[in-house]
């Protein structure tokens, strides 16, 4: 779900045999104008460090291709090179980040889109069953083997196997099959379905099973958000404590197994709001049934004195130097009063 702004502000992995081809349309080229975003607290122009983070650049993204916007999930592959990036009308989007020498961004190029196919093969085109809202590619070395889609108003979790894993080219995607979750996944609020989808990696607790948040609170209209572990073994339920109004955009799994959760927060007054938390291996890794939600620890907030805007879509790689680079991408809603914007951060003493 988004917000809508007023003002200024308005405006698992189951392994799975490939499914045959599917029927969605050939990748087309989008046209983008990309310029630099040179600070993150345009007040103090100089200054790059913020709680762990290292402010790298960032990119403000337009594009006169009327699809091109709501993005709200996020991969980048393994070298940070290319960007995959979903959207809220159901485009999978794919392009390459140019980068200067000292690593910042510096452009986006050969940009495509093509729309998500569902699973009798043809492409997604109601708004219901289309509204992707994350995104997160499960890997077989540097190669993609499969995207996970979570999606927020028909709440499921599609897995499309990727015929042509090249990161260099869009994918080539098979028909999508349907994660397992349990029955009242179906039930989460309406527009507030899974908003964040992580895989744990090689070496972590729960290895290669999926984690996924719906974006907040359940329907009991309690304080914690629903959320489920999703491992060969079958699903358990995971609960995340829902803070200073902050509610859940994304999540991703770092090399240790830890995770890191994007949340967004909209106030009339105060605006849109960002902020990083961070939920330990052993938070999700804990007792079954949980004995409390977990909580993990806040790195960061920012709010409207920064260069954000409804941010919606994170990733993260290592680059060549061996630092570990944050990736976050807005969601415009398509409004003309808000922005695409593509930072990049490295993520310093974790």
């Amino acid at each position: 779900m988004r917000p809508v702004r007023s003002g200024l502000f308005l405006t698992l992995v189951l392994p799975l045999l490939y499914a045959p081809a599917s029927l969605a349309a050939e990748p087309v080229a989008v046209p983008v104008v990309a310029a630099p975003v040179s600070a993150f607290e345009p007040q103090h122009p100089d200054k790059t460090r913020f709680g762990p983070l290292r402010f790298l650049g960032g990119l403000q993204i337009d594009s006169p291709d009327d699809r091109f916007g709501g993005l709200s999930g996020l991969e980048i592959s393994p070298d940070g090179s290319a960007a995959l990036m979903v959207s809220d009308l159901g485009d999978l989007f794919h392009g390459r980040i140019e980068t200067a020498a000292d690593g910042a961004p510096i452009d986006l190029t050969d940009v495509t889109r093509q729309r998500l196919p569902g699973q009798d093969g043809k492409p997604l085109t109601d708004k219901y069953a289309a509204d992707a809202e994350s995104l997160r590619a499960i890997r077989n070395g540097e190669d993609i083997e499969a995207l996970l889609v979570g999606f927020e108003r028909d709440n499921r979790i599609l897995r499309y196997p990727v015929v042509s894993p090249n990161p260099d080219t869009p994918p080539t995607l098979a028909t999508p099959t349907t994660l397992p979750l349990p029955p009242e996944a179906a039930n989460l609020p309406y527009n507030k379905g899974f908003e964040a989808v992580a895989v744990l990696p090689q070496g972590a607790p729960n290895a290669g099973a999926v984690v996924a948040f719906a974006e907040s609170v359940g329907t009991d209209g309690g304080s914690t958000i629903p959320g489920y572990l999703i491992t060969p073994d079958g699903t358990r339920d995971l609960a995340l404590s829902r803070t200073g109004g902050f509610d859940v955009t994304d999540a991703v799994a770092l090399d240790t197994g830890d995770l890191l959760i994007l949340e967004r927060r909209f106030n009339i007054l105060l605006g849109v709001a960002m902020r990083l938390r961070r939920i330990a291996a052993e938070e999700i890794d804990g007792p079954q049934p949980p004995q409390e939600p977990i909580s993990g620890e806040v790195l960061f907030t920012a709010g409207m004195a920064y260069a954000i805007d409804n941010m919606e879509g994170l990733a993260v790689h290592i680059d060549a130097d061996g630092r570990t680079v944050l990736t976050i991408v807005s969601d415009d809603n398509f409004s003309a009063l808000q922005r695409t914007l593509l930072l990049q951060f490295e993520l310093q003493g974790m």
